[in-house]
């Protein structure tokens, strides 16, 4: 009965590996299946900003090995607000990562919510983890999320949906 029991973690162990290799690329488009033109420059994330609207699109890059996700939304005044999808405060957990109903944005390990408003600027607590204008740049049209940023908040996704 040990021998069944531990084939058969090693078939899902391996199985799962298959999954998350095939996923594992770098340098290709992002987020095509919601209308955008978004890339990744080696570890950097580009975002063209007219294509964001008040409906989050959603970014995923790979930094070591960890899938990292950011999203970006149009506040009510215009402006791009980012933010990482994971809650400062519950992102150990694998549910710490924020969907979005109406203007809201709600964690789905603590339940709470935020509106567009707030993304990007409230910091501290337990909300999405903001990317200040610190933290990108925009040059024509085109907002960059740098590697450096990128790989120091890694960290945060490392239970990251592993469910």
């Amino acid at each position: 009965m040990c021998k069944k029991r531990l084939w058969l973690f090693v078939g899902a162990v391996a199985a799962a590996v298959a999954v998350l290799m095939a996923g594992c690329s770098s340098g290709t488009t992002l987020g095509e299946d919601q209308g955008n033109t978004s890339s990744t420059a080696g570890d950097e994330i580009e975002i063209i900003a007219e294509n964001v609207s008040t409906q989050a699109s959603y970014y995923d890059i790979e930094i070591d090995g960890t899938t990292v996700e950011i999203f970006a939304v149009l506040a009510s005044d215009g402006s791009v607000r980012l933010a990482m999808n994971t809650c400062q405060v519950c992102n150990g957990s694998p549910y710490a990562y924020f969907e979005q109903e109406g203007d809201d944005f709600v964690c789905q390990n603590c339940g709470n919510h935020f509106s567009s408003d707030e993304i990007g600027l409230t910091s501290g607590g337990c909300n999405p983890v903001p990317i200040t204008e610190d933290d990108y740049s925009e040059e024509n049209g085109i907002i960059t999320v740098s590697s450096s940023f990128l790989e120091k908040n890694a960290y945060r996704f490392s239970s990251w949906k592993q469910f």
